[in-house]
This record gives structure tokens, sequence and C-alpha cells, in this order.
């Protein structure tokens, strides 16, 4: 049975096909599972940034998909198997048949990851009242990246709902500061990451100048040579040499899953973003 909680979460949101069930159950059970590390030592050593994060606590007018974090100092070790038992426990109690798939690559490198998988079928049928395929799932990607930037500043933001609770985020600066860089250097492979270019404007739009530290800390990492030195004047170009030569039909396509309220994505087009430029500001 579903809880109460997500069927009035789903009558609130008008849901009425399987895609806006998967958006809104996707977002709630990400609440969840921070309510759940919330109720550990996570956050001791761990804040949470990306757009999930953006969606959840500054109010991102699209939906996320992942739950990403990264350690707030240097040598931290994360064993992610010690919370998502919790994590899988609250999940069950609000009905969601819940577990955790992992692989031993997940623990190589940089990153330390895990997907809660959920299973969907009896949750769509009890409340759309149709079959999917039984071994249809909803998948959270839960990732940590363990690698220490310094100059990134933090606040605790707090959790509204399923539960009060309070989580450890980057701050609003900070965000902006890792999009850029993401903007600047993610390569994927002949298409466009469109969430980062849907952030960027929904950034500026909120007037929120970057952390210049953080972002010049994360670019030297990202780049492996000091980037200490790097200006406000050098990193307006390199986004707009980025920005000359992306496709905005491949950034269309990868945001359009995801925008709340039919936003005009035709807008989106290379004399806007190149423009769009000049308006940055830093701390």
């Amino acid at each position: 049975m579903i809880n109460e909680y997500l069927k009035e979460e789903f009558a609130k949101q008008n849901v009425d096909s399987v895609d806006s069930l998967l958006n809104v159950l996707r977002e709630e059970s990400q609440k969840l599972v921070l309510f759940s590390l919330s109720k550990t030592d996570f956050f001791n050593n761990v804040a949470f940034y990306g757009g999930t994060c953006l969606r959840i606590f500054h109010n991102l007018n699209r939906y996320s998909e992942d739950l990403d974090f990264a350690v707030t100092s240097p040598n931290t070790d994360i064993n992610l198997d010690l919370y998502m038992q919790q994590c899988i426990n609250d999940l069950k109690s609000f009905g969601l048949d819940a577990i955790v798939s992992t692989k031993p690559d997940y623990d190589i490198g940089e990153m330390r990851r895990r997907y809660i998988k959920i299973s969907l079928y009896e949750i769509i049928k009890e409340y759309l009242k149709i079959e999917v395929n039984k071994e249809k799932l909803l998948s959270l990607k839960v990732e940590i990246s363990t690698i220490y930037i310094d100059g990134a500043k933090y606040e605790q933001n707090v959790l509204m709902s399923p539960f009060l609770a309070t989580i450890r985020c980057y701050d609003y600066q900070s965000l902006f500061a890792g999009k850029l860089n993401a903007l600047i250097l993610r390569n994927w492979r002949n298409r466009e990451k469109g969430r980062d270019y849907y952030d960027f404007m929904f950034y500026l739009s909120h007037k929120v100048k970057f952390n210049l530290t953080y972002f010049k800390n994360k670019l030297s990492n990202s780049k492996k040579e000091n980037c200490s030195n790097v200006t406000l004047d050098e990193i307006k170009t390199m986004l707009k040499e980025r920005f000359e030569d992306t496709n905005y039909d491949s950034v269309i396509s990868d945001i359009k899953p995801f925008v709340i309220n039919n936003f005009p994505l035709e807008s989106f087009k290379k004399e806007l973003f190149i423009a769009s430029v000049d308006h940055i500001e830093c701390e």
C-alpha cells in the first residue's frame, strides 16, 4: 500500500501519468533518503550539492535525478554501505519496495556510488490503475566525491518534508562555482548536458555571485594544473567559447524531460547564452 503522504503529494502535484508519477516519486524518495542520512553522522564529513540540492533548497524549477555529495575535509573515508540500510528501512516505511545495488567498481577512483532501486509495478497499478512491466524500477544514484577541494562554503538548510531535518549543503555561491566548472569542462561524447545550461540561467536570473576561490581550486583539480591566477574576464572568455561551440538542439533535448510548467526552451539559443556571460559576477 502507498503511504498516505505519497498519495497526498501525487494528488497535490496532479499526477496523471507514469512520467509525472516517476518525477514526483523520485523527488519524494530523494527527500526521504536525505532525511535518513540526517539521522546518522553522515553530514559530519559530507555536504550536499548539485542539481537536486538546487531543486530542493533553492526552488529550481526542474526535476533532478541524482543525490550528489562531496567530502568536506581531506583524507575522509566514507563507507556508503553503513548508511544505505537506514535509507532502505525508511523507504520501506513509506510502502516503497527498495533495494541497494552495488558493484566492486563503484568504490574505485574518486567517486563512491550506490543505486537505490525502487519497484514501481504495484505503485503504478494502485495509483494510476494501469499495469507496467513488473521489472520496471526507479533508480536513485547516491554519489560521493572523495576528493576534497578547498574553498567551498557550507550552510545548514532545513528539509521541510516528509519530516523536518537539517542538511549540510554547499552554499548558493559555491554551487554556482561548481556549475560553471562543469559547463566549461564537461564532455558528454557528442551530446550536451542540457541541465547545466538550464541551471546556469537559473543562477543568473537569481543574481547569484559565484565563489571565485572555490572555482579556481576546482578548475585546478579538474585540469591538473595551477589555475589560481585565472581572472573573471578569462572565465567569461572560456564560457563564451563553450557557448559558441554548443549544440543547442542537444541542450533542449536533454533538459526537456525535466522541465516543469512548460518553460519556453525555444529561447535557448547561442546569442542568449553568449550575451548572458557579461552579467556574471563573483564574490
